[in-house]
């Protein structure tokens, strides 16, 4: 794709989604839901977020260059398409949120979006990252199954002081829902230690200018795009976003 920022583009009719994949993540963990999509016939595009290239780079981003990245995929993607949806996973699902006043998507889908970091987790990450640049990924949760370990991240360090532009970035998510009216579906995981358990109703909270609904998805742990509730998952958001791409 040159210097564009999306990595992969499915090209389809007029209706588009973009899907952003979450912290310390990658693409590929969006492209299964992308060719699920894209099925439907609709032009799907998947975003780099900013920094995710490698450790390094993530280590010298901020939150303000994710929303930049996600900006810039928006608007290439949205020039395409007369309606644009986007689908967040964790991270990405925050900046699709932050973003919506300004670009009023079609709709917003975020899956294992945390309302906040767990405060043990920000405590920690603040004070370590003093001392150690990086920590390993020591144990990359999920896909349980072997056909989805492909679309794993293949990231095995995080830059400590991107994790306290996650906390950033949060903050500006929630000072945004409020201004929020755009349709949002909300996924979580059951299964999901790695955020807060109360985000997915917190989000429907403070969003309360917004149709929103909740889709909690019984098996799942964080990266639910390739956990045992996929097909679920995929189906569920088809549903929802039909009406909304297709102008009701």
């Amino acid at each position: 794709m040159g210097n564009s920022v999306i990595s992969h583009l499915f090209e389809g009719g007029p209706e588009g989604c973009l899907l952003l994949h979450g912290f310390s993540g990658s693409p590929l963990e969006m492209v299964p839901m992308a060719e699920a999509l894209a099925r439907e016939g609709w032009t799907v595009a998947v975003a780099e977020l900013a920094g995710h290239s490698s450790p390094r780079a993530l280590a010298q981003v901020t939150a303000a260059d994710w929303l930049r990245s996600a900006a810039t995929a928006y608007d290439e993607l949205s020039a395409r398409c007369t309606r644009t949806a986007i689908v967040g996973l964790s991270m990405g699902g925050a900046v699709a949120l932050s973003l919506a006043p300004s670009f009023h998507p079609a709709a917003i889908v975020t899956i294992s979006t945390p309302v906040r970091m767990k405060r043990l987790i920000a405590r920690a990450s603040r004070i370590a990252s003093r001392l150690v640049p990086y920590v390993p990924v020591l144990m990359r949760l999920g896909p349980r199954e072997r056909a989805m370990r492909a679309y794993r991240s293949p990231t095995r360090r995080i830059p400590l002081r991107a994790t306290q532009q996650v906390e950033y970035l949060l903050g500006v998510m929630r000072d945004t829902l409020p201004r929020v009216t755009v349709p949002v579906l909300i996924a979580q995981g059951r299964r999901d230690w790695i955020i807060p358990r109360e985000s997915a109703q917190e989000i429907r909270t403070l969003a309360s200018r917004a149709t929103t609904k909740v889709l909690w998805l019984p098996r799942s742990g964080h990266v639910a795009t390739l956990d045992r509730d996929r097909e679920m998952l995929f189906a569920e958001i088809l549903a929802f976003l039909r009406p909304h791409l297709r102008g009701g």
